[in-house]
C-alpha cells in the first residue's frame, strides 16, 4: 500500500555554525551533521522532516540538507526541498499571523524555531501551501512555504484542583460529525455548537515567566497539511511541538497542544488546492508530536496528554482519540527518547555501560495519531540503528564516521595553537581539552579542563583512541561510541517516524 513516511525530531541548535558541526572549517553549513541526517533520511525513506530547536539564521544549513539529500538520489529524483520559520507569536496585539514578521524565534530564554524539509514531487502526496507566507525562507525558492503556525484550538477553562491551584483544561469535545468545538451554555446547562475556535494560550518558556499562559512569546506547535493521494484524497496535518524545558510549564505545554484545532480539523481548499480561511474540513489523519519535556511514567498515563488520547467527547475530559508512540504502556527503556553520555549530581560522570539502554534517558519525545487511521508511528533508536550498521559489509553510515574522524583529527593538530584564546591540552584517554573560567551560582569561581568537543550537556571521552579508531574505520561497535556520535555530533533526541496510508 502507498504511505507517506513523516519525521519528528528534535535536532538540538540545528543551523548554528560550529566547528563540531562543520568539521573544522569556517561556514560549511552544518556539512558533518546534514551528511548523517541525509543518510538517515534516504535509509528511512522519509518524505517530509520537521525539525525542532532550529536557529534563527538556518538558511546555509538547510540550503546544504536539500543538496546533501538530493546527491543521494538519481538526477530524476532530486525534488527535496526545506523552508524554516518562528516559533511564537511576536507581539500581543497580533490576532492572527499573516506575516513572518508577525513570528519571533526568541521566547524566553531561547531561541527557537522549526523547520520542514519535503520532497516536492511525490504520487503519494502533495504539500499544501500555507494559509500565509510565515515562513523565513525556503530552499529552493517556492512561491508560498507550507508553514503555519497553531493558533486555535478547544474552548478550554481552568479547573480548580485544591484550594490554592488550578489545572488547564477543555470543555468541549469534537468528532467528525461536527465541524466545531462546543460551548457550554450555563442557562441551558448543556454544550451548543461554537461558531469560532478560540485563541489557544501556551505557557512561557523561561524560568521568570509567569506560569499563566500566554498569546505572545511563548512557542506553539507549527504544522504542514498534505493532501494524500488516497481515493478520498485525505487532508492530514503534520505538526511539531517543542515544550518548555521547565517541568511545570512542560506539563501546560502538553495539555494545550492536545487542544490545538489541527489534531481535529483543518482547512478545506478550494479548486486549486489552497488552503480556504473561511471553511474547515474535519480530518481522519493527523500526525502531531514533538519534544514534550515532560516524562510521564507509564502508572500514569494519560495524565497530561489525556487530550490527544481521551475518547471524542464534549465533556471536559473529551480528547482527540489518538494512539501514541513510543506506546504508553511499553518499559521505559522502548520509551526512552534522548541520549546522555554523562550522568552524577553535576553532570560530570562518564556513563560506561555496554548496553544501548544504559546511554538513555527522558520519555519525552511523542507522537500522536487518531486510532484507526491505519497510521503506525514508532522511535528510532540510532544507537541500535549504528551498532547494527557496524556489523554490514559496507556500512551505510560508514562515511559519515570517516569525516567525523577527520574533525577529531584536525581538533587534535589545533591543540598548541598559539593563536586560541585558552590553554589546551590532549588528555589521555579522554581527548583534547581547554581550560576555562567556571563561575558557579554559589562559591567562588575557579578555572577547570573541559572537552573540546562536547555535547549541548557537555560531556567527554571515555577513550579518545578508541573512539577515533572505530569513527576512521567506519564502523561503530560499542554502546558507548554510539552514543558519542549521537549526542556530541547530532543531537540528543532520538526522532519518531511515522507512516501515513497514502
Amino acid at each position: 500500500m502507498p504511505s507517506v513516511k513523516v519525521c519528528l525530531w528534535n535536532i538540538q541548535n540545528y543551523g548554528q555554525e560550529a566547528s563540531k558541526y562543520n568539521g573544522g572549517r569556517v561556514y560549511v553549513a552544518n556539512s558533518l551533521r546534514n551528511g548523517f541526517i541525509a543518510r538517515f533520511v534516504q535509509q528511512n525513506r522519509i518524505d517530509v522532516l520537521m525539525i525542532q530547536e532550529v536557529c534563527a539564521s538556518p538558511a546555509s544549513a538547510l540550503a546544504n540538507l536539500v543538496s546533501k539529500l538530493n546527491a543521494l538520489y538519481p538526477d530524476d529524483d532530486q525534488d527535496w526541498r526545506a523552508s524554516w520559520c518562528g516559533s511564537a507569536i511576536a507581539r500581543r496585539a497580533t490576532e492572527e499571523v499573516t506575516s513572518d514578521n508577525d513570528l519571533t524565534y526568541r521566547t524566553g530564554q531561547r531561541t527557537e524555531g522549526y523547520a520542514v524539509v519535503w520532497r516536492g514531487t511525490r504520487d503519494t502526496f502533495t504539500m499544501i501551501t500555507g494559509l500565509h507566507q510565515i515562513a523565513s525562507g525556503t530552499r529552493p525558492i517556492v512561491a508560498r512555504s507550507p508553514l503555519n503556525i497553531s493558533l486555535y484550538g478547544r474552548p478550554a477553562k481552568n479547573n480548580r484542583i485544591d484550594s490554592d491551584r488550578e489545572k488547564f483544561s477543555a470543555t468541549g469535545g469534537f468528532t467528525t460529525a461536527y465541524a466545531y468545538p462546543y460551548d457550554y451554555d450555563a442557562g441551558t446547562r448543556r454544550y451548543s455548537r461554537l461558531n469560532y475556535w478560540p485563541k489557544l494560550n501556551y505557557p512561557g518558556t523561561a524560568r521568570d515567566d509567569s506560569l499563566a499562559p500566554m498569546w505572545a512569546q511563548s512557542r506553539r506547535p507549527a504544522y504542514v497539511v498534505l493532501k494524500l493521494s488516497d481515493a478520498d484524497k485525505n487532508l492530514c496535518p503534520v505538526g511539531v511541538y517543542h515544550a518548555p524545558s521547565n517541568q511545570v510549564r512542560s506539563s501546560l505545554g502538553a495539555f494545550m497542544s492536545g487542544l490545538s484545532r489541527e489534531v481535529y480539523a483543518t482547512n478545506r481548499l478550494d479548486a486549486e488546492d489552497k488552503p480556504r480561511a473561511d471553511a474547515l474540513a474535519a480530518i481522519r489523519r493527523c500526525v502531531f508530536g514533538g519534544d514534550f519535556n515532560w516524562s510521564e511514567p507509564a502508572a500514569n498515563w494519560p495524565g497530561d496528554y489525556q487530550y490527544f488520547t481521551a475518547d471524542h467527547d464534549r465533556a471536559y475530559s473529551g480528547g482527540a482519540d489518538c494512539g501514541v508512540a513510543p506506546a504508553a504502556n511499553a518499559g521505559d527503556n522502548a520509551r526512552r527518547t534522548t541520549v546522555q553520555i554523562v550522568g552524577g549530581d553535576n553532570h560530570n560522570v562518564p556513563i560506561t555501560g555496554a548496553s544501548n539502554n544504559d546511554y538513555l534517558r527522558h520519555k519525552i519525545d511523542l507522537v500522536f495519531f487518531p486510532k484507526g487511521s491505519g497510521i503506525s508511528a514508532s522511535r528510532i533508536n540510532l544507537l541500535e540503528v549504528l551498532r547494527t550498521d557496524g556489523q554490514r559489509r559496507r556500512p551505510v553510515y560508514g562515511e559519515c564516521l570517516k569525516a567525523t574522524e577527520s574533525y577529531m583529527a584536525w581538533v587534535e593538530r589545533q591543540v598548541g595553537n598559539t593563536f586560541y584564546p585558552y590553554r589546551q591540552r590532549v588528555n589521555d584517554p579522554t581527548g583534547p581539552q581547554k581550560e576555562v573560567v567556571v563561575r558557579p551560582r554559589h562559591g567562588r569561581e575557579r578555572r577547570d579542563w573541559v572537552p573540546i568537543i562536547s555535547g549541548a550537556w557537555g560531556g567527554t571521552f571515555t577513550n579518545w583512541a578508541t573512539t577515533r579508531g572505530q569513527f576512521g574505520a567506519g564502523r561503530i561497535t560499542d554502546a558507548r561510541r554510539a552514543a558519542e556520535f549521537v549526542h556530541i555530533f547530532i543531537s540528543d533526541h532520538l526522532p519518531l517516524v511515522a507512516e501515513v496510508p497514502a
